[in-house]
């Protein structure tokens, strides 16, 4: 692969980890939402659960208990369904930050690429002037010599 190859995938590849950088972010906002409304979810059931555990002390109409126990499986239901959702969410995040470690791997290893050949290539600028120069100097003695 030539050096301007090189250069160019070495761009697409930072490119596309600055891309998969994005979709992580985003994936790790979207499990953190979904975990801040589970942690409520399950905040709202414990003081439920405690102003229900106080009431019953003191008493309190069947109907009103029956309402109370319906209210705290709906919530238990929608806490599991949450819980679900942030398992999901874990695992998007999960695959989504394999993908960019994947992705930033490639750009370190093709900029290391690049590195290499820029230093060969200022290497041999390098080689080729000393060649000149002592070539020059040559014969410049050369000349003197002669004369």
């Amino acid at each position: 692969m030539t050096a301007p190859k090189i250069e160019q995938a070495a761009t697409v590849a930072r490119m596309s980890e600055q891309k998969s950088l994005q979709a992580l972010s985003a994936e790790r906002r979207t499990h953190e939402a979904r975990q801040v409304q589970l942690d409520q979810l399950l905040q709202y059931r414990a003081e439920y659960e405690a102003i229900l555990q106080e009431k019953s002390g003191v008493g309190m109409e069947a109907s009103q208990l029956r309402d109370y126990r319906l209210f705290l499986e709906r919530l238990n239901s929608a806490i599991e369904q949450q819980r679900a959702e942030v398992a999901k969410s874990q695992a998007g995040l999960e695959t989504t930050q394999d993908t960019w470690r994947a992705r930033a791997q490639r750009t370190q290893a093709l900029d290391q690429l690049v590195d290499d050949r820029q230093r060969e290539e200022v290497k041999a600028r390098d080689k080729a002037e000393q060649k000149r120069a002592d070539d020059d100097s040559m014969v410049r003695q050369m000349a003197r010599d002669d004369f």
